[in-house]
C-alpha cells in the first residue's frame, strides 16, 4: 500500500480521534460493574492504538524529514556540466525560492513527479 503524506496524516487523525472516543467512553462505564469487560476491551484498545498512532508518527517523521540536497542527486551528468561546484548543497529554503520561480502549473507537474517517483521507491523496497 502506497501512503502519501496527506493519507499519514488523515489517519494519524483519525486513530487520535477515535482514541479520544474510546477514553471519552471509558470514563462513563469505569465504576459500572457489568461494563467490567467492556471497560477492559476499551482500555486494550486504546493502549493498542497509542502505539499505532506512535509509529505512524515516527514513520511519517522519518519519511517526511528534510535532507540537504545537491545538484549530483537531483540532475543527470549533462546537466551538472552547467554548475561549476561538483557538489553544491541546496537547503531547503533555496529549494522552496528556486521552485517559486516555476509556474503554478509546472509546481503541481513536480509535485505529482515526485509523489509518482516516491510510490514507485516505496513499492520496490517492500
Amino acid at each position: 500500500m502506497n501512503l502519501s503524506f496527506k493519507d499519514f496524516r488523515f489517519i494519524i487523525e483519525a486513530i487520535e480521534h477515535q482514541i479520544n472516543a474510546y477514553q471519552e467512553r471509558l470514563q462513563l462505564i469505569e465504576d459500572i460493574e457489568e461494563d467490567e469487560d467492556e471497560a477492559a476491551d476499551l482500555g486494550n484498545d486504546i493502549k493498542f492504538l497509542e502505539l499505532l498512532l506512535a509509529d505512524m508518527k515516527k514513520s511519517l517523521e522519518h519519511n517526511t524529514s528534510v535532507k540537504p540536497l545537491s545538484y549530483d542527486e537531483v540532475s543527470s551528468p549533462a546537466q551538472n556540466d552547467k554548475f561549476s561546484e561538483k557538489s553544491k548543497k541546496i537547503s531547503f529554503q533555496e529549494l522552496v525560492e528556486l521552485t517559486q520561480k516555476l509556474s503554478l502549473s509546472e509546481r503541481l507537474f513536480l509535485v505529482e513527479a515526485i509523489t509518482s517517483s516516491v510510490r514507485q521507491e516505496v513499492t520496490m523496497s517492500q
